[in-house]
C-alpha cells in the first residue's frame, strides 16, 4: 500500500470517513478495507471497487450453476451494492458511472427474492414517467400493515436503503424505497427535485392502490438530503401521518463551501448545473424557510452533532421551526448517525411503528 503521503485526498477522506456507512449498509468491512488499499488515484476508485463487485459475480454464477439459490442470490446482492459504491460520487466518468449504476441494480434485482420479506420492484407513477422502487410487505395477522416510503439522499439509492428498511419491516411496517429524480436509476432521466413533495404525493396515491399495505397509514423517512425530502414531504402531503429526517439540511447552500469537493461535483452533476456557482445556486432553492412551519404532523429529525457534511445548525432550526417537529440529537454522531447506526435506526422505527400503529409481524 502506498504511503499515506502519496494517497489522493480525495481517497483519504473516503477512508477516513466512509467505513461506517459502507458497512452499515450491507458491504463486508474486509471488502471496504481491502478495496481501499487497492486505490491511491480518485481517478481508479469505480475501477477497483467494479473488481470487489465482479468477485461477487463469479461467486454468484459459480453458485447458480450448481443450483445454490441462496448463496448466489446473497452474493448478487454484495455484488450489486460494490457497484454503487463504485459510481456512487464518481461524477467524474458519465461513461463509467452508467456502467456500473446498470450493473448495480441487475445484480442486486438478482437477489431481491431470498430476501425476508422478499422485495418486489415496482414502478410509482410520476408525470410522464414513472420512479423505480423496491416494495417489501412483512408477513402479518392484523390486516394490511402500514407503510413507510423512503428517500435516498444525494448519492444513495434504493437498494442501499434496504439494510434500514429492515428495522421498519421487524417491527410490521412495510416499505417503499423509491428512487427519486436525481437519485439511482432516475438520475439519468430527471435532475434533483427541490419540491420532493411531487414524489412524495406520487408516492402516497402509489401506496393507496396497492391492497397489500394500508394506504390511509403512510410515513416518509428520508436520509441526508433525503432528510431534506422528508421534511418537504410533512409541509406539503398532509396524507402523511408522521416522519423522520435523518442528517437532513435545512438549506442545501448554507455550508457549500465546507463540503468536500466530490459531494459539490455530485450535486452539480444530478441537478445539471453548468458550473460551481451555477450549482450553488441551486442548492438555494433546496430550502425549508417557507415550508417548517407547515409541518405540523408529528416529525422526528435525527441527527449527529459531529456531523461533517450537514452541520447540526441544519438539524436545530429545522426542529425549532416545525411545529410538529422533535429532536433526537446524538452528541457524537456522524452523519446519518452511521457510527451509532443500531441505536439510531431502532429508536426511530420503534417511533415510526408507534404512531402508525404497527404490529410488529408474530414470532417464527
Amino acid at each position: 500500500m502506498a504511503e499515506q503521503g502519496d494517497v489522493d485526498p480525495r481517497v483519504a477522506t473516503a477512508a477516513a470517513h466512509w467505513g461506517p456507512r459502507f458497512v452499515n449498509n450491507g458491504t463486508d468491512y474486509l471488502d471496504f478495507e481491502r478495496t481501499l488499499a487497492r486505490i491511491t488515484r480518485w481517478e481508479d476508485w469505480c475501477r477497483e471497487w467494479g473488481r470487489t463487485a465482479e468477485g461477487y459475480e463469479a461467486i454468484a454464477t459459480r453458485a447458480d450453476e450448481e443450483g445454490r439459490h441462496a448463496t448466489a442470490a446473497e452474493a448478487w446482492r454484495r455484488a450489486g451494492m460494490c457497484w454503487h459504491w463504485a459510481k456512487f460520487v464518481f461524477v467524474m466518468d458519465p461513461d463509467q458511472l452508467r456502467a456500473a449504476s446498470d450493473r448495480a441494480v441487475a445484480d442486486y434485482a438478482r437477489g431481491l427474492d431470498t430476501m425476508r420479506p422478499p422485495a418486489q420492484r415496482v414502478a410509482v407513477p410520476y408525470g410522464g414517467t414513472a420512479l423505480p422502487a423496491y416494495l417489501r410487505v412483512p408477513a402479518t395477522t392484523a390486516g394490511p400493515p402500514p407503510v413507510v416510503v423512503m428517500a435516498p439522499g444525494l448519492d444513495s439509492v434504493k437498494e442501499e436503503l434496504q439494510a434500514t428498511a429492515e428495522y421498519f419491516l421487524a417491527r410490521g411496517m412495510a416499505t417503499l424505497a423509491v428512487d427519486g429524480p436525481g437519485q439511482g436509476e432516475s438520475e439519468f432521466e430527471l435532475p434533483i427535485e427541490p419540491a420532493y413533495e411531487k414524489v412524495a404525493t406520487a408516492a402516497v396515491n402509489f401506496c393507496q392502490t396497492v391492497p397489500e399495505v394500508d394506504g390511509s397509514r403512510v410515513g416518509f423517512f428520508g436520509v441526508s438530503l433525503g432528510g431534506y425530502y422528508a421534511a418537504r414531504a410533512m409541509a406539503f402531503e398532509p396524507r402523511l401521518v408522521a416522519g423522520v429526517a435523518l442528517a437532513g439540511p435545512y438549506r442545501f447552500d448554507l455550508e457549500w463551501d465546507h463540503l468536500p469537493p466530490m459531494t459539490r461535483d455530485t450535486f452539480r452533476h444530478r441537478s445539471r448545473s453548468v458550473d460551481d456557482a451555477a450549482a450553488r445556486a441551486y442548492a438555494g432553492t433546496l430550502t425549508l424557510e417557507e415550508a417548517a412551519a407547515r409541518i405540523t404532523n408529528p416529525m422526528l429529525v435525527v441527527h449527529g452533532a459531529q456531523d461533517r457534511l450537514v452541520g447540526r445548525v441544519h438539524a436545530d432550526r429545522m426542529a425549532a421551526e416545525a411545529p410538529g417537529a422533535e429532536l433526537l440529537m446524538y452528541e457524537d454522531g456522524n452523519h446519518g448517525v452511521a457510527n451509532r447506526a443500531f441505536e439510531s435506526r431502532a429508536t426511530f422505527a420503534d417511533w415510526m411503528g408507534a404512531h402508525l400503529g404497527a404490529t410488529p409481524p408474530a414470532a417464527g
